[in-house]
């Protein structure tokens, strides 16, 4: 069995989204096939949750300086960032020396210290950076220590002397294993990154069918009732402002549930836009964990997924497709890559409240249209399971750990392969 060190920013159940989430469920099962996992990871406390009894003892160490706090990129003065560098770096050789990994699995690195990675080759450990954002692309950018010696290589050399810290975070084209999350994120890194991947595959993600069950039980739903579900993370991008404008146009029976946690601001807003539309009564705002999520998805006659951007992957309809819950989605980024007009889910344009709306009535009208994409959607979330995921990854993670001396594993097939 390997040993796996895992790096990333957040660590349930100290998280806000699924990046987070779809590392512990791929540790978790890792860990329960017999391979060594530990993990180390940043001080991000949420301020309602408590550390788990005896995680550390577990191999979960949260000791990583953050150079982000709420929903803010910190950009601490000279003397702190050298504080805070050292800090983490002493962190992260502690850890090896324990741990002896076989390789370094690192997530997501966004607001952390570049120069880890640094670290972790300069240790001749094999890397696999499962990279399901942009952070190659915007991480040296969020990462103050390494933005300053960049944007200053004449120093880069002599700093590294002084100090006796990683100057500037290596070649990690050359060096890593990159693991994308979508072909989009792929496309993504190649073209803005610095970094030029060798060695990299497109694994998707996939939901954990312990909290999500696809069942064709779910077919006997509820009366249609106007119930209309927002969930993820609370954050502009996702576009929760706009299931509040598409609640404005349908009827006045409709209600809008948003479920989630992130930026308090955000949240503050919404709340303001939903008083200021009349629609107080008619929203409801609520967290729950995701053993929870269940429950709501099925009570709910469909789910809204209309983010402004484009979404690296997104779990959130893969979600309410297990749980029989047809989906209206803009099918924006990542998510194109499994979204099918009228197959699984209806796409509208993205930032189009009104075309939202007009969605929901479409399927409010048409029993028919519900039926056939809750049966795409089972299919879609069968594939998107994450036990494939975990079978994907550990392939890569022990080919790596063995420096691939017996060949990298396949590429996972398409996902346009399910169309057949």
């Amino acid at each position: 069995m390997t040993r796996i060190l895992v790096l990333t920013n957040m660590y349930p159940p100290h998280h806000l989204g699924g990046y987070e989430l779809s590392c512990r469920d791929v540790m978790d099962r890792l860990a329960a096939r017999g391979h060594h996992v530990a993990v180390l990871t940043t001080t991000l406390r949420l301020p309602d949750v408590e550390d788990p009894p005896g995680e550390r003892a577990r191999g979960i160490a949260r000791d990583l300086a953050f150079y982000w706090r709420d929903h803010v990129l910190q950009n601490p003065s000279i003397r702190r960032r050298v504080a805070i560098e050292r800090h983490n770096q002493r962190a992260l050789r502690e850890t090896i020396d324990a741990v002896k990994p076989e390789v370094v699995s690192a997530w997501n690195m966004g607001a952390m210290s570049l120069g880890l990675l640094a670290t972790v080759l300069q240790r001749d450990l094999p890397l696999v950076l499962n990279v399901c954002d942009e952070w190659p692309v915007y991480g040296p950018t969020v990462d103050p220590w390494t933005r300053m010696l960049l944007s200053r290589p004449q120093l880069v050399r002599s700093v590294a002397r002084a100090i006796g810290l990683p100057a500037a975070p290596p070649d990690l084209g050359e060096r890593a294993t990159f693991l994308f999350v979508s072909d989009m994120i792929r496309h993504r890194v190649e073209e803005r990154s610095a970094w030029r991947p060798k060695v990299l595959s497109v694994v998707y993600s996939g939901i954990d069918r312990t909290d999500f069950p696809a069942s064709n039980a779910s077919m006997d739903r509820p009366e249609w009732g106007w119930r209309v579900l927002c969930a993820g993370r609370i954050d502009e991008r996702k576009g929760t402002h706009l299931a509040i404008e598409a609640l404005a146009g349908l009827p006045a029976e409709a209600t809008l549930e948003i479920i989630g946690r992130g930026d308090d601001a955000y949240l503050t807003r919404l709340r303001s836009i939903a008083e200021d539309k009349g629609l107080g009564n008619r929203v409801r705002f609520d967290s729950a964990p995701r053993a929870e999520l269940r429950t709501r998805y099925t009570a709910a006659d469909v789910a809204l997924f209309i983010p402004t951007w484009e979404e690296p992957f997104g779990l959130v309809p893969v979600e309410a497709m297990a749980c029989g819950t047809p989906v209206v989605a803009t099918g924006a980024g990542g998510s194109s890559e499994f979204l099918r007009d009228g197959v699984n889910c209806l796409l509208v344009p993205r930032g189009d409240a009104a075309a939202a709306a007009a969605a929901v009535r479409r399927l409010a009208e048409n029993a028919a249209l519900r039926a056939t994409l809750i049966t795409g959607g089972f299919k879609t979330a069968e594939a998107l399971d994450v036990e494939v995921l975990v079978d994907v990854l550990e392939a890569w993670h022990v080919a790596a750990a063995e420096r691939f001396s017996r060949g990298r594993p396949p590429d996972r097939p398409k996902l346009t392969e399910m169309d057949g």
